[in-house]
């Protein structure tokens, strides 16, 4: 599964953020990004919003360090 667009693109501005010490403090800051995407189990399109987890350093976060939460799956 390739990564999506919007993710890369946070991971992008996240990287260019946290590589100046003048933005964030080491391992602050946090980052996230919503976007439409095909779920992996249905085939449908469905919103999800990805987090940058806690701790992690913005200058060097990953795919990995995100979390994606369903929205369709969040709403009450």
């Amino acid at each position: 599964m390739s990564t999506p667009k919007v993710v890369s693109e946070l991971l992008a501005r996240s990287n260019k953020l946290g590589a100046e010490p003048r933005f964030t403090n080491y391992a602050g800051g946090n980052t996230s990004a919503k976007g439409v995407v095909a779920n992996p189990a249905t085939g449908k399109d469905t919103t999800v919003l990805w987090v940058k987890g806690s701790g992690g350093d913005l200058g060097t976060l990953k795919e990995a360090g995100l979390a994606a939460l369903d929205l369709e799956n969040l709403k009450i």
